[in-house]
Formats: C-alpha cells, structure tokens, sequence
C-alpha cells in the first residue's frame, strides 16, 4: 500500500482519490474552504445557482457512469434531458415565422434559430440562405481535399462556410474564449464538435429535421443541485483523508520519497493549476517548462445568477455585439427543483472575464428574458487556452514527472478542455496505473 498525495479536490481530485483510497492511503489538499471546483453550485434566495457552467454530463462513457453509480443512486433523481438550445439573431437576419414554418405561434419574446445552425438554414432571410448554400456546395468541393484543417477558425470556414463562420461560428467564439481563433489548436476541442457533411446539412434543411448532427442531443442532470450531490458524496466518504484550507507551498523529492509541505509521499497525483507547478515543485524537471508554462493564457468566467421570463430552451447563444455576454443557461429548464416561489424561473448568464456588477446590471437592462439580477461569482480560472504547442509540452512534462511517480489530470493541470465527465474519466484514467 502506497501513501499518495492528491493536490487539488475538484472533481478531478475527488475522483482519483475515491478511486485509489481502497488500494492506498491517500491525503487530498485543497487550498480553499470547500471541494468541488468547478463543479459547485450552491443555494441563492432558496434556489441552486451553479458557479460556473451547468454542471451537466454529456456523453458520458461506461467507466465513468460506473464510478458514478457506484457513490449516487441514477434512480429517479437523475433525468435525462433533451438540448432545446436557440442562437439569438438580433438584427434581422432572421425571416418572419411565416416564411420558415416554425413556431406557429410565438412562444417567447426570442425568434432563435434553434442548434445546430447548420440544419435550418432555412430560417434565414432569402438573401442569406443564397450565400450560405453557395458554401456548402464549396464545402461539397472542399471535402474531397484530405487534408485536415489545424485551428479551430481553418475549421469552422471548411465545415460550414464563410458566411455562417462570419453570423456565427466566429463571433460566439471569439466571445468565449477572448482569443483569436486562428491561433486555437482544434484538437484543444476535440470530440466537442460537430462535424456534418455538406450532404447531411443539405439533407436536414430539406426536410426542417431539427436533431440530427447536433454533437451532443441529450444530457444527464441531477435535479439536486447538478453535480454538487457528487461532489458532497465524495467529500463524505473521503471524511477526514481531505484538508481543506491548505495551501501547498512546497514539494520535493528526496531519497525516493515526496515530500509535501515536510510529510512523506510515494507518489503525487497533481489535479491543480499547472501554472503553480514551477514555484510550488522543487525537482530539476519541472525547470526547462518553467517560461513556456508561465505564457499560458486563461480566462475566467462572470456567472450571474438572475430570475427570467419563462421560455422553453435550455441555452441561448448570443453571439452579436448587442451584448456582452456570450450565453444564457436556463437552468430553471433543467428542473423545478431550481425554482421556488419566489423565483419560478432561473438561470444563469455567462460573460467571460470579469465584469461589476455595475455593468452587469446595465448590460441586463439590455438583454432578452428580462433578466433580474440575484447574485453573480467570478471565477479567475475557467477557460485554458491552447496554442499549437500545449498538448505536446503538457505530454513532455507529465512524461518527465511520472518516473518518479508523479502524475497529472484534471482540466486547468493538463489545460485542457473537459467538462464534469470528461474530467471524471480522465481521473479514472490517469490514476488506473497505480491501482496495479
């Protein structure tokens, strides 16, 4: 039985304490008041406020639904739901019900053009569905090329054209990841993106089909809080292998051993922000990374927690310039439970980076849904940002950190790009070698 130490209780850290605790004797250290990370939400004016995202699980994978299972009862408590998402268009793009033969009556104050884009292009004015057929029969051309594009812009321009990267694909993105997209590697998002054919959209936009192509159709969401009922589970059963408010400040490497500010560890599964490594980790490996993991960029997320208008999606993209926000989460959608009576309808709008809640409030004067502000949390850490070198120096590192036993996973530890599943079974993954 090996002593391992675990840096880090978000979901990833959790998961891979959990995982190895029946096999070894394990301390997890996380540096604020409480565990979960990203994964937290909590209670305001009665009703759950997630801090950062939705908190959902999409595409879940065999393993993880297992780990899962094995902490939570699925029963009845955890539903799946359909994705019910609108891209909001604001400046007449879009034609008047009569012309597309959608909502037959009008259900909202939002006209959106539902996900995927792609498949209802017929929604649009006449003008812009004659641009945005021209590309997709140049895409058709396009696609006999094999060579595949390596930014996400590259990407989105062979895949959908120029016309709906310049309505869409560009500008919501731009607005998420405050970066230039011709600089973001596409495998940061990989296997996060829908990848129809010129066929399949012409097919879809023949016959209004609304489902197909879309990445991900459906997703698993705990009426009790999201993924907070996990995260409070594990911090159960972990009890007192967890210390919070504890910030590392030094790990060494000595005679075999790590050492964790002075208590003794064989091995070290890292699941923290990377770019703490190079003050916080005394090994000689670590130094030749040092500058590179300096440069990386991040951003983080303005989450705020208002009451809206009743509606029936579930997200709201908003990629114009109307607004600074790039999305609204209608979690009140995900289940009553979310609610009260005070509040019938919540949710949560997103903007990237900080924002005052002086602006927050203006900007909510402007937006659809009638927003009313309740609360709102920043978090500094939401978004790592890739440039065409991070996966492969991310690899050298753990590849020169793992022979003494020292081994990465989690999103802003490998800057990456997962959400609550994917962070799981990457855990599961990283930590099956020191179950053998």
């Amino acid at each position: 039985m090996a002593r391992i130490a675990i840096i880090g209780a978000g979901i990833s850290g959790l998961t891979a304490a959990k995982t190895l605790m029946d096999s070894h004797e394990v301390v997890v250290y996380e540096k604020s008041n409480t565990a979960g990370g990203l994964a937290q939400s909590v209670k305001a004016d009665g009703c759950v406020f997630h801090i950062c995202g939705a908190n959902s699980m999409k595409n879940i994978s065999e393993s993880t639904q297992q780990f899962i299972e094995s902490i939570i009862d699925f029963g009845d408590e955890i539903i799946e739901l359909k994705r019910n998402c609108a891209i909001l268009f604001e400046n007449g793009e879009v034609s008047k019900p009569e012309f597309h033969g959608m909502f037959k009556k009008k259900i909202t104050e939002i006209e959106g053009v539902p996900s995927p884009i792609e498949n209802h292009i017929y929604m649009f004015k006449p003008e812009i569905q004659r641009r945005i057929i021209a590309d997709i029969f140049r895409v058709k051309n396009r696609e006999k090329n094999k060579r595949k594009p390596k930014f996400l812009a590259t990407y989105f321009k062979a895949k959908f054209g120029q016309t709906l990267y310049d309505m869409y694909f560009g500008p919501y993105n731009e607005k998420v990841w405050h970066s230039d997209l011709r600089k973001i590697p596409l495998r940061w998002l990989e296997g996060r993106l829908s990848a129809p054919t010129a066929d399949q959209m012409i097919f879809a936009n023949f016959n209004h089909d609304k489902s197909k192509f879309l990445s991900e159709k459906t997703f698993l969401y705990d009426i009790n809080g999201g993924a907070q009922r996990l995260v409070n589970r594990l911090v159960e059963i972990l009890g007192d292998r967890l210390r919070v408010n504890h910030t590392v400040e030094c790990i060494e490497y000595n005679d075999g051993k790590w050492i964790v500010d002075g208590e003794k560890f064989d091995k070290i599964v890292y699941c923290a922000n990377l770019k703490l490594l190079p003050k916080m980790l005394h090994v000689p490996e670590i130094k030749p990374f040092g500058s590179y993991i300096d440069s990386l960029k991040y951003h983080g997320t303005t989450s705020v927690f208002c009451e809206l208008s009743k509606n029936p999606y579930t997200e709201i993209y908003l990629p114009g310039k109307e607004h600074r926000a790039h999305k609204i989460i209608c979690t009140g959608n995900f289940a009553e439970t979310n609610n009260n009576d005070l509040h019938k309808m919540t949710g949560t709008v997103e903007f990237t980076d900080y924002v005052s809640e002086i602006e927050i409030r203006e900007e909510l004067s402007r937006m659809p849904l009638n927003p009313v502000y309740i609360t709102h949390r920043y978090t500094e850490y939401t978004h790592a940002i890739q440039d065409i070198d991070t996966h492969e120096t991310v690899e050298q590192i753990k590849s020169a950190l793992k022979p003494k036993g020292f081994y990465m996973t989690g999103l802003f530890a490998e800057w990456v790009q997962y959400n609550v599943n994917q962070a799981i079974n990457a855990a599961i993954e990283a930590t099956k070698e020191l179950l053998n």
